[in-house]
């Protein structure tokens, strides 16, 4: 491999049409999103009437709920800035730090989806400079390569990641998917077993082969093809199924990326007249070389933890591991909670995620103690979260027994839970001696119970 060859391709100047195409494009999907967010009521439902948020930043608070209000409607005008060159880049600015501080506040809600839109956003700001569909303006190829680059890390990773016996042998996740739409449809077509090893084939192919696709002149208009028609696929098999959103789309909108820039200057007009070129310095470049490493590497750091990633949830976040795995409750309550007395060892509470503020009112705590269902449903899929769970439930305990009957307890709470993983036979997630409130979610491999099932075993 010539590197030298390389970074001189890296470094020819390309017209800025490309990037400049795509960040309309993409606003104007985003637009759509942030008219959904704040039409939806999201953050009243899913940020202020909640008892508590699972911030990914210890000490990140919500805003009062005007100022989030407020602050999603900066976001509608700042989508709406994006839209147009002379205000792109301020207003590229003004959302991301909006959109990117809204998922940052709760673990619950961070997806791939809005991680990527992150990332995008984060990119165009570098990159994107005299943007223009008038007038002829270049860039350095290397601001067209880390968007490009981006798209395909995400795809690629993604494919690599469904390199395990749960998806080559067991067909899962995507049977317990496809299950998931037969109920919801009452369509039976959807459980044919070679649509399910059809789509988990597919899937995993194209994932691990388009970003090549993209790149090949030869093969482009295939990998064109190939991008929408899978990208609409999942886009209708997640419809009423669950949250995908307007990420097919947005990674539709990508395909722009991959045309030839000067095919595009042809298409739009574009003349020559007082074009400008762009030189972007040595150390943006270096910046964008570390940044796209970095993607590359963030998305493993799970193999420097013990226990399996999808399992323990311990590195799950960041690295494209999209649909990659199921836990169904086999517990009442989904997770079962004891509050038990550390002197004497007898239980003074119990309740369960499905019960939590019933039972909590039968002792006298009418406190606030609402959780969305996507929060419940990320407690079991994320346990590294129940250490933070545990400490809050501990703290509202604490103060009511102590204004109400001058009495500081001391106490522990442990949880109860079996699940099966990928559908397999039922286990206890949860080591059930464990006092959660002393754990840390860092270190959960410490008080989740080993997975018993080996990944290569065939599902009985």
């Amino acid at each position: 491999m010539d590197f030298k060859k390389i970074i001189s391709w890296l470094n020819n100047p390309v017209p800025n049409i490309s990037i400049t195409l795509f960040r309309t494009i993409f606003s104007f999907i985003l637009l759509i999103q942030t008219y959904y967010f704040i039409s939806n009521g999201f953050i009243k439902e899913n940020i202020i009437e909640p008892f508590m948020l699972f911030p990914f930043i210890s000490g990140l608070k919500p805003m009062a709920e005007i100022y989030l209000v407020v602050l999603s409607y900066i976001m509608l005008v700042a989508n709406i800035g994006m839209l147009f060159n002379k205000t792109a880049k301020i207003s590229t600015l003004f959302f991301v730090c909006s959109f990117t501080y809204f998922w940052l506040l709760d673990k619950t809600y961070f997806n791939n989806h809005y991680y990527f839109m992150s990332l995008i956003c984060f990119i165009l700001l570098v990159v994107e400079h005299n943007s223009s569909f008038k007038k002829m303006n270049y860039v350095s190829r290397w601001s067209l390569f880390a968007l490009q680059a981006m798209v395909v890390i995400t795809y690629l990773i993604a494919g690599i990641n469904k390199l395990n016996p749960y998806w080559l042998i067991d067909l899962q996740p995507i049977t317990f998917i496809l299950e998931n739409k037969c109920d919801v449809t009452e369509n039976t077509f959807f459980i044919n077993p070679l649509l399910v090893l059809l789509i988990t084939y597919a899937g995993l192919l194209f994932d691990l082969l388009i970003g090549f696709l993209l790149f090949y002149k030869r093969t482009k208009l295939l990998a064109f093809i190939l991008v929408i028609g899978f990208n609409i696929m999942n886009y209708l098999l997640f419809l009423d199924n669950s949250e995908i959103g307007v990420f097919p789309f947005i990674m539709i909108s990508t395909l722009i990326l991959f045309i030839n820039p000067e095919y595009l200057t042809k298409v739009f007009k574009v003349t020559e007249g007082g074009s400008h070129r762009r030189e972007s310095h040595q150390l943006v470049k270096y910046f964008i070389a570390a940044f796209l490493l970095l993607q590359i590497i963030l998305p493993f750091r799970h193999l420097i933890f013990k226990g399996y990633v999808d399992y323990n949830g311990i590195g799950q976040r960041f690295s494209w591991r999209m649909k990659s795995m199921c836990k169904t409750p086999t517990t009442e309550g989904i997770i079962q909670f004891s509050v038990i007395d550390k002197k004497s060892k007898t239980q003074i509470a119990y309740f369960h995620l499905l019960n939590m503020e019933k039972q909590f009112k039968k002792s006298g705590i009418h406190e606030n103690l609402y959780l969305t269902k996507n929060q419940i449903i990320k407690l079991l899929y994320y346990p590294d979260l129940l250490p933070v769970f545990t400490k809050k439930i501990e703290s509202i305990i604490s103060n009511h027994t102590s204004k109400t009957y001058n009495v500081n307890l001391n106490f522990i709470i442990t949880a109860n839970c079996h699940i099966k993983f990928m559908e397999r036979s039922s286990q206890p997630l949860i080591n059930t001696s464990i006092d959660l409130t002393e754990a840390s979610g860092f270190n959960s491999n410490k008080w989740l119970n080993n997975l018993e099932q080996k990944p290569w075993r065939f599902h009985q």
